[in-house]
């Protein structure tokens, strides 16, 4: 569907004329203090809060009204076309689904077509018998939208165990929704990783396609929406390809999900008329069902009341209209629809539960400083709200992070979200700048704030920022924190899968209150303690070892005043793994030929064997080699001479010992075998007397002297058997 599908950034007029504000702030600055004769820095303090206001309330009618009244006008034709003299039509239908239609938050106040046509199963058919010439079909309708909301205001389990049969469906791949898609399955069941709540595992997946897809007219060209995966692979596309790759991701993890397509208003630069097609979605969730998400426009669990919803369908690309006749020699050319909507009235005001407040953590910075910008936002509904906020600033602030959060509140839920901003280096020294920020939700609800710097303030760490903002999250509600110690250590540094990973907690109550059911828990494990005034007490817990690698987790002490954390950071080891790789040898050789055995000592584990000795042993003889840490594979080839073997097969032996931290002992070995062949009588002797080698030369006299004695003791036997005949 080719529209109007982009809000985008340009949706808010507010934040486009902060840039304006910015521009005549700064001048403003320069102006007054090149007046002001005085040896002290000038301050200015920028009066802004009407500037911005203004714009806010001419542009978010869209959001804010309680209805909406617009006219609709859908018009096209059909002709007919003779391909012979004698050809004609007997009967001619049009079949229309993609209009208006009567719903929870959507009334029909006017509705008329002309010709008349036959509403039958959410289809309009406008119908001709024996039709020549010229075609025309029109509908017209007066559309009233409500601004409401389906609360959720329950936690609803996911993955979700039953569906209604009439809803299953939806949770199948369809032409363009291509849900059985390796890569989608694989991406969706990633988002929604341990996820027990369904609203929050949708708001995931919404979250992550409108951050990660890339809204791009040109796909526009394409005769037919492209599929999900295609979406997917390119990272790109217009609001129905966003939508279908949203609806793909839900229906692979069991959540059912259905297109949407209407008109809906826009403000954006991209698109002359402001009214045109979009597209959005609807999931359904059990015991309240269809519930729209936008992800194109951001607006998850609602839509504005500029969305009049036309028709819901289970693939994106299914026709708006199509056509019938019958006839002989003859065809019937078609048109594009003609769609013109109007706005007519807007009426009442809907007030979005939202509460907002934005404070900064220094009120002053120097130049090249760091500050943190803290938004508080409060759901003060009974059910689940979804909203984005933004950040509006001078250009002069950097954010380091995304400026742009997708927030999800729980009924009745109290959240801070932060941003770090760092304040240009290079701002004229004999100047004292006032910076204003607002922060904006998706509807236009805003809070501002404002901090000074200047040369002569202090400079603010990123490190002390970032730290303040960890801590600032968990403490700022619960004021009587800062009479509490809470520290976590873990027992040691570095662990062994083998080994029980224990984190000693201490908590002190330095205060004057007596703290009852405080809950300390690491992982998803917990203990209750009361703490007496100027009591402390010491816990203990058992760490998941199963994650290998360096290791950071968070422990909490909370109870109705106080929330504190501690961050504990350690190594978890796998046990070290050792293979031999590679092993490349001959399978014969002969007696003059020289030959190689090389391999590979590779390492198979994240953490780092030591003390390993290689052995290679043949015929009784040794070699060794050390190594003290195993940082990366090592590579081995060792020379042999085909002198040096016995006649036959010679057996091998390659053990590889080494150890962990802990002096636990591991093994590697490999066997095989190398076979000398065609050796001469010479060169067997040869053999035979390498077999001495090694031996010890009373050994070798020994045997000496034993041979000695047997062919003595020989020779004596067979003179004496001569002499008797």
């Amino acid at each position: 569907m080719a529209g109007l599908c982009d809000r985008g950034m340009q949706k808010r007029v507010s934040y486009m004329f902060i840039k304006v504000v910015d521009f005549y702030m700064m001048n403003l600055i320069k102006l007054i203090n090149k007046c002001i004769n005085s040896i002290e820095m000038k301050k200015l303090v920028i009066v802004f809060v009407f500037l911005m206001l203004l714009p806010s309330s001419l542009a978010d009618w869209f959001y804010n009204s309680q209805n909406i009244i617009a006219s609709v006008d859908i018009s096209s034709f059909a002709e007919v076309v003779s391909t012979s003299s004698n050809g004609y039509i007997e009967s001619a239908t049009v079949n229309m689904t993609f209009f208006p239609k009567q719903t929870d938050t959507q009334e029909l106040l006017k509705f008329s077509t002309e010709p008349n046509a036959e509403l039958k199963d959410k289809t309009l058919k406008f119908t001709w018998k024996n039709p020549e010439g010229k075609l025309n079909f029109r509908l017209k309708a007066d559309v009233k939208t409500t601004n409401k909301i389906v609360g959720v205001k329950e936690k609803i389990s996911f993955p979700i165990e039953k569906l209604p049969a009439d809803i299953i469906i939806y949770t199948k791949p369809s032409e363009t929704i291509d849900s059985n898609d390796e890569d989608i399955i694989r991406i969706a069941s990633e988002l929604v990783k341990g996820e027990d709540d369904l609203y929050a595992a949708v708001f995931k997946i919404a979250d992550w396609t409108k951050s990660n897809v890339e809204y791009n007219l040109s796909t526009l060209t394409a005769e037919v929406s492209q599929k999900a995966s295609w979406v997917l692979q390119n990272k790109q596309g217009v609001c129905d390809e966003l939508t279908s790759l949203f609806i793909a991701l839900l229906r692979s993890i069991g959540v059912p999900a259905r297109f949407v397509s209407g008109i809906a208003y826009t403000n954006s630069e991209l698109f002359p008329e402001k009214w045109g097609p979009h597209g959005w979605a609807e999931v359904y969730f059990p015991e309240y069902g269809w519930i729209p998400f936008d992800v194109t426009y951001g607006e998850y669990g609602w839509i504005d009341p500029t969305h009049l919803k036309f028709k819901e369908s289970i693939d994106s690309d299914e026709p708006s209209t199509y056509y019938q006749w019958l006839g002989r020699n003859a065809d019937l050319k078609t048109g594009n629809l003609d769609i013109r909507v109007k706005l007519t009235d807007k009426i009442g005001y809907y007030s979005v539960p939202l509460n907002l407040d934005v404070n900064t953590l220094k009120k002053s910075v120097g130049f090249g400083s760091y500050n943190l910008v803290e938004a508080t936002i409060e759901n003060a509904a009974d059910f689940y709200y979804a909203t984005e906020l933004q950040l509006g600033r001078p250009k002069e602030l950097k954010i380091i992070d995304n400026e742009l959060k997708n927030i999800l509140l729980l009924p009745r839920e109290k959240k801070k979200v932060f941003w770090i901003l760092q304040v240009d280096n290079n701002l004229e020294s004999k100047y004292s700048y006032t910076f204003p920020l607002v922060v904006s939700t998706t509807n236009n609800i805003t809070a501002s704030a404002s901090f000074i710097s200047s040369n002569r303030e202090n400079e603010v760490s990123l490190e002390e920022v970032e730290k303040r903002a960890r801590m600032l999250e968990e403490e700022k509600e619960k004021k009587y924190s800062a009479n509490v110690l809470f520290e976590c250590k873990a027992g040691k540094d570095e662990f062994y899968a083998y080994e029980d990973v224990k984190i000693y907690c201490n908590a002190k109550n330095i205060g004057n209150i007596f703290l009852e059911d405080a809950e300390v828990c690491l992982e998803n494990k917990c203990n209750k303690i009361d703490l007496g005034i100027s009591q402390e007490k010491n816990l203990m817990f058992g760490v998941n070892k199963s994650i290998i690698g360096q290791r950071e987790i968070t422990a909490t002490l909370r109870n109705s005043i106080i929330s504190k954390s501690s961050y504990i950071s350690f190594k978890v080891n796998d046990n070290p793994k050792v293979e031999i790789e590679y092993l490349l040898h001959p399978i014969n050789v002969t007696f003059e030929k020289n030959f190689n055995v090389s391999f590979t000592i590779s390492k198979k584990s994240f953490s780092i064997p030591k003390n390993v000795e290689v052995i290679l042993s043949q015929n009784g003889v040794q070699e060794k080699w050390s190594i003290n840490t195993l940082n990366k594979n090592r590579d081995f080839v060792v020379s042999f001479e085909g002198n040096q073997l016995r006649s036959g097969k010679n057996n091998y032996e390659l053990n590889i010992n080494y150890f962990d931290s802990q002096n636990q002992k591991y093994n590697a070995n490999k066997k095989f075998s190398i076979g000398l062949i065609n050796a001469g009588p010479y060169e067997r002797l040869i053999l035979f007397l390498n077999n001495f080698e090694g031996l010890s030369y009373e050994t070798i006299a020994l045997m000496l002297l034993g041979g000695t004695i047997a062919f003595l003791f020989v020779v004596i036997l067979l003179f004496r058997r001569g002499k008797k005949y």
